[in-house]
């Protein structure tokens, strides 16, 4: 399996939970992240642009990482300081006192399973 279906199947459920991010293979392209909204029970989109065009796994990495961190968010919101994100990033920083140690184990894992497939022999 090449390392961008590695790390697509390794974020499985965190893109599945996602409501408006999505990664595609785009003919001559490559591997995409499309933000918009997808009804999946009649497998239309209804609104999609490219967000980014993965130019290695290591961006499409990266790429997975921020939606999880959106998707955390999202889980969390009640919780955090602030409503809103024009960096996701921003969030590593502000994690309360409560929720960091999680936070933090659930991104080393994260991190872990990406090196893991990163340094794998293609």
């Amino acid at each position: 399996m090449d390392k961008y279906k590695e790390l697509i199947s390794i974020f499985s459920d965190i893109l599945e939970k996602s409501k408006n991010y999505h990664i595609a293979y785009i003919y001559q392209v490559g591997y995409v992240s499309l933000i918009g909204l997808l009804n999946k029970e009649e497998e239309q989109n209804l609104s999609m642009i490219v967000d980014e065009i993965f130019s290695s796994p290591e961006c499409m990495a990266e790429s997975l990482l921020r939606n999880w961190r959106w998707q955390w968010f999202y889980d969390n919101k009640d919780l955090l300081p602030r409503k809103d994100y024009d960096n996701i990033c921003q969030l590593d920083y502000e994690v309360p006192d409560c929720l960091k140690e999680q936070y933090k184990q659930v991104m080393l894992s994260w991190q872990d399973k990406i090196q893991a497939v990163l340094q794998e022999e293609s």
